[in-house]
């Protein structure tokens, strides 16, 4: 061999090593989802809890996110629960939706997520223990649009009407939760955070799950109906362990709602909400 030749496999393996260093990611499964310290973006402090990073990533998310065509086309909006690995240097790994209502708002949240690496909006990584670990994170991306355009009624027979409500996805004006201002342009943010702050308050641990120490999602759509009142909750992802059983328990907890409005009436409109499941810090 001469020396060229060995000169060149020496450079290939080199880059090849340099590809595998960039390229590599956490697996979803490996990173954590508790930590001493929490992952914190430029200019926010790190500690446990961080309003300041959440702040700063749905400003981030609103300014660069754009409605596909297909949603446009449909009138389609909704809420996009996205989860997605921070690395140990503060990059974005992989991302995956926990909940995506279609249309293409999946493929665009994630896209956006996905951004923060090409703005090189480096993360401060998550520590335990003094070392840097890799995070799963979750954030809700949403997309507010108008109802889909208005079909004329068809005419059916008396005895074809159903007595059953219709229940939409999306309305023209969507459900707010107890306390939260109801308006046609105003953003989702006031409702999702208070559903976060009821979970909180109300979310007990079940003992199989503890011993067993799961972790992860639970998925629940539930309808607020045409009175503001949450009926038919349904586990949509469940993990068991009495963890199923806890989430539909804490959603059926929730006050009465401002309905959602369709055409100056109150309709029922289907919600989904994604219930974490983290051990806490204390137990661990």
């Amino acid at each position: 061999m001469t020396f060229s030749s060995r000169h060149t496999l020496l450079l290939c393996f080199l880059l090849g090593l340099m590809h595998f260093s960039v390229s590599a990611q956490t697996p979803m499964a490996e990173a954590v989802r508790s930590a001493d310290i929490m992952p914190s973006l430029p200019g926010c402090e790190p500690k446990m809890i961080d309003p300041c990073s959440q702040a700063k990533l749905e400003e981030f998310i609103s300014q660069n996110i754009r409605i596909p065509e297909a949603a446009k086309t449909q009138g389609a909006g909704g809420l996009v629960m996205v989860e997605f690995v921070i690395e140990k240097n503060g990059k974005i790994g992989e991302v995956n939706t926990l909940h995506d209502p279609g249309y293409g708002l999946g493929g665009e949240a994630i896209r956006v997520i996905k951004l923060m690496n090409e703005k090189k909006m480096v993360w401060s990584p998550a520590r335990e223990k003094g070392k840097k670990v890799a995070y799963r994170y979750i954030t809700p991306v949403p997309f507010n649009l108008s109802a889909p355009p208005k079909e004329m009624p068809k005419k059916v027979a008396e005895t074809e009407k159903s007595t059953e409500p219709k229940i939409y996805d999306v309305v023209d004006v969507m459900p707010t939760y107890e306390g939260c201002v109801q308006n046609a342009t105003d953003t989702i943010d006031c409702t999702f955070m208070k559903m976060l702050k009821h979970i909180q308050s109300n979310l007990k641990y079940p003992e199989e799950a503890l011993s067993l120490r799961a972790e992860g999602p639970v998925v629940v759509d539930f309808v607020i109906d045409s009175s503001g009142h949450v009926v038919n909750p349904v586990v949509k992802k469940g993990m068991g362990h009495g963890c199923d059983e806890e989430a539909i328990r804490v959603v059926s907890l929730m006050p009465v709602w401002t309905p959602g409005v369709l055409e100056g009436k109150h309709v029922a409109v289907r919600m989904t909400l994604p219930i974490l499941f983290q051990i806490p810090k204390e137990k661990n």
